[in-house]
């Protein structure tokens, strides 16, 4: 398995797949990279929760994601990991203005991409 074809589902708007592709990954693999893959299930999660309208699950799954994230270099493997967790930070905290201020008509405009060093 490669983790492209699960970026590829992710940014094609494929969130429930890339998040059973993401999750094949982590169950077989293991040390620092059992927590990377664990990220991207956690953030394919709330993205499918988000574009569900349940923000709660959007919410936790991103903060959830975003966290392991935050152990990892930059870039790694290829891929632009503190674009990608900046990119979700941002909806994270458009979520936190939408619950804080009781704003009822909130859409998020665009889940960002995964995207790779070129």
């Amino acid at each position: 398995m490669n983790i492209l074809e699960g970026i590829k589902l992710f940014n094609d708007g494929n969130y429930f797949e890339a998040h059973d592709y993401f999750e094949e990954l982590w169950i077989n693999s293991t040390g620092s990279y059992s927590e990377f893959y664990k990220a991207f299930v956690q953030i394919s999660v709330g993205s499918f929760h988000l574009i569900s309208n349940n923000f709660n699950g959007a919410l936790s799954q991103y903060s959830k994601g975003v966290e392991k994230l935050q152990k990892f270099p930059n870039n790694f493997e290829n891929i632009r990991v503190l674009k990608f967790r900046q990119d979700i930070n941002f909806i994270i905290n458009e979520i936190k203005v939408f619950y804080s201020k009781k704003i009822y008509n909130f859409k998020v405009t665009k889940i960002p991409f995964i995207e790779l060093n070129t």
